[in-house]
């Protein structure tokens, strides 16, 4: 019989001790998405040295997950096991460090380099600040819930809010909101803007509709529309300040 080949998922900076369970939970279910032979692969171990879970293939379907692994380094993994691995990315981020998926020669096969290297912040200051994103991350605390919103502007915004926020926005999961509160902007020297210790006050869903619903809904507005809009935009004259 072919011997097992062993994996090793490694999150740097914790121990089996300091790693919540419900965290590492949501490590294992994006690396099962995004190798995609869960049904094949077996967690043997945990072990101290950094937080470090031994995975084991079984033997027949080794070729596949090389050549997955092949795959996301490459770049021309299915889109689902690549936003995967962009998501174990994001979660180091967060959680302040980096990790990695080790063979048993110890080479990093999937590398997740996570912490962004330090950037020298040339403004900062605390204000108000509006932003859109999807809300993917609901979590009680003793202090009251944590928030994470991903936008497209300034990445994972890490939000606090209060126990009653938290109640009405665990209905928009997965969805797109748009929320106001304070926090700190901070400008570093490549023009970068970036959102910290943000206290969220308010927010409002979002409907994402397509173009085409939104064209429909222009055409119901009862509106003469000239033969050429956009001769007619043209046309318009500004004089002592007044569009004619």
């Amino acid at each position: 019989m072919k011997e097992t080949t062993r994996y090793t998922f490694r999150i740097e900076g914790f121990t089996p001790e300091t790693m919540p369970l419900k965290r590492l939970l949501a490590y294992y279910s994006e690396i099962a998405k995004m190798l995609e032979v869960d049904d094949h692969l077996h967690l043997t171990g945990v072990l101290e040295g950094s937080h470090r879970s031994t995975l084991v293939v079984d033997p027949n379907h080794e070729s596949e997950l090389r050549k997955r692994i092949a795959e996301i380094k490459e770049g021309t993994a299915p889109k689902a096991a690549i936003k995967a691995h962009d998501t174990i990315n994001e979660m180091l981020c967060e959680d302040e460090t980096s990790g990695g998926v080790f063979d048993e020669s110890e080479r990093n096969v999937i590398p997740f380099p996570g912490r962004r290297p330090e950037r020298e912040a040339i403004y900062r200051i605390r204000d108000a600040a509006t932003f859109t994103g999807k809300l993917y991350h609901i979590a009680e605390t003793n202090e009251g819930v944590n928030v994470r919103v991903r936008t497209e502007a300034y990445g994972v915004v890490a939000c606090k809010t209060t126990l009653d926020i938290g109640k009405e926005l665990r209905g928009h999961l997965f969805g797109t909101v748009k929320v106001r509160g304070h926090g700190i902007w901070t400008r570093t020297g490549d023009g970068k803007w970036s959102i910290d210790d943000f206290s969220l006050i308010d927010f409002a869903p979002v409907s994402m509709a397509d173009l085409r619903e939104t064209v429909d809904r222009l055409r119901a507005l009862d509106i003469e529309w000239p033969d050429d809009p956009i001769q007619a935009i043209r046309n318009i004259e500004e004089k002592d300040g007044q569009f004619r």
